[in-house]
């Protein structure tokens, strides 16, 4: 019976640790003043026009930033608007997303040969056959120094995107995942 029960238990464990998304790049600069840092803004891209400048991505792009928000006033960090008088952000923070087409592919076994029959010198090899396609996307967050100039965080978080696009929830879920790897709280 314990037996059981501790099968079922490592199988629980094994399904939730499994997540849709890998985080790929988590650097950061450990002579940073990290403790001393209080407010955040996001960095001003009004005047950058997207590539993909589809309503899709632009509201994707709110909801990672509403997202890291969330995430950085759980820490401690104070949001600093678009207001002058609340003064200049202690961090800037920078996002961005990559979409890539993939393709999926297999490879042939021995049993996918064709039948030969003649020449002694026939050789088979095993070789990549395209079955399908897929997108992956990759969220980068950078989190700047606002006085410095500097880079002090760099993340991004990796998955493969579905049919429909992504949702809210998997935003969330995205933007949480990269955010364990914070390098600390802020009092």
């Amino acid at each position: 019976m314990k037996t059981i029960q501790g099968f079922i238990l490592l199988l629980m464990m094994g399904v939730t640790a499994c997540s849709p998304y890998r985080i790929v790049r988590n650097e950061r600069d450990n002579a940073a003043p990290w403790t001393t840092y209080r407010t955040f803004s996001f960095v001003d891209t009004s005047r950058v026009d997207p590539a993909p400048g589809t309503i899709e991505y632009r509201s994707a792009m709110e909801q990672v930033k509403r997202a890291v928000t969330t995430e950085l006033t759980k820490r401690g960090y104070r949001p600093v608007g678009d207001n002058r008088a609340a003064g200049q952000p202690d961090l800037l923070v920078n996002i961005g997303a990559v979409v890539n087409e993939k393709t999926q592919t297999r490879q042939t076994t021995i049993y996918e040969a064709p039948r030969y029959i003649g020449q002694y010198r026939y050789h088979w090899q095993s070789q990549d056959v395209p079955v399908g396609t897929y997108r992956e996307g990759t969220l980068s967050i950078h989190i700047v120094d606002a006085r410095k100039e500097n880079l002090i965080w760099d993340a991004a978080v990796l998955s493969v995107l579905g049919k429909k696009g992504v949702t809210s929830a998997q935003i969330d879920e995205a933007v949480g995942k990269v955010f364990t790897k914070f390098p600390v709280e802020n009092s």
